[in-house]
């Protein structure tokens, strides 16, 4: 799928917004996030807790930047704004990758048609999630951001909340096997589903996300902070894991929630 020229506008000028404060008097942090990546694509039943949550998790790692408008420290008195009491600039380099098969009902009970081989068919079917970002986004915190960075008052947590966009680049895999079946599975026969022309797709690929996140930071000391994060990712594409069943079921992209736990560091 080609990126929609939008998308590469807005990064592109959300990074000249970073380039240009970085020469002003706003102030600068970076950090390191770890976690675990829960990926909903077509693998899986719709609404089932190991499809959606519990099953296809991974592991998640980023560098990550951000740029304060106001510079908490040394020039406290041009905060004059909501915005720059309230706000960040984030950037982040981001890699995810989970190992992906199919849960629910389809492969875990008999089926109500009685033909055993379509359940071991999607059964036989896994494949990996590989993906890495960079993007940047908004964010918004609940409390002043000048004050939390000075420690006034005591302040010890600080939660937000941000919007942004992803380049991605996604590296899918697609396996086929016959052993994690529970009866005798054709070698070669995928479940009808995806036996079409271009529903199964393993292509490298370029694409677009839309990011929504919430988090708390937590002051650890006087330059630093641990941070909770969640955020979630919708990809302007169905191609994240492989699959792509072109029939009327298949209504939604693939998307990925990431919770990681993250340190960040004041630079100035």
């Amino acid at each position: 799928m080609k990126i929609k020229p939008l998308i590469l506008v807005i990064l592109i000028a959300s990074f000249e917004v970073f380039t240009m404060n970085a020469q002003s008097s706003g102030s600068h942090e970076i950090g390191l996030f770890v976690g675990a990546a829960s990926f909903q694509t077509d693998y899986g039943q719709r609404n089932h807790f190991m499809s959606n949550v519990g099953g296809n998790i991974g592991t998640s790692v980023g560098l990550v930047y951000y740029y304060q408008f106001a510079d908490y420290r040394y020039q406290w008195y041009s905060r004059g704004s909501f915005f720059n009491e309230h706000f960040k600039l984030r950037a982040d380099l981001s890699y995810a990758n989970a190992k992906l098969n199919h849960f629910g009902k389809w492969v875990d009970e008999p089926n109500p048609k009685g033909d055993e081989t379509q359940r071991d068919q999607i059964r036989a079917m896994t494949g990996t999630a590989t993906v890495y970002s960079l993007g940047t986004q908004l964010e918004f915190y609940y409390k002043d951001v000048v004050d939390y960075g000075l420690r006034y008052y005591g302040t010890v947590f600080n939660p937000y909340a941000g919007i942004g966009l992803q380049l991605a680049y996604s590296k899918p895999t697609y396996t086929y096997d016959p052993s994690r079946a529970w009866g005798p599975v054709p070698p070669t026969e995928t479940y009808y589903r995806w036996a079409g022309p271009g529903d199964i797709n393993t292509d490298k690929r370029f694409t677009g996300a839309v990011t929504l996140n919430f988090g708390t930071r937590i002051a650890l000391g006087e330059y630093s902070d641990l941070i909770i994060d969640s955020r979630w990712h919708y990809y302007m594409t169905n191609y994240i894991d492989a699959l792509h069943a072109h029939d009327k079921d298949d209504k939604y992209n693939d998307w990925m929630l990431l919770v990681q736990i993250g340190y960040v560091f004041y630079l100035d």
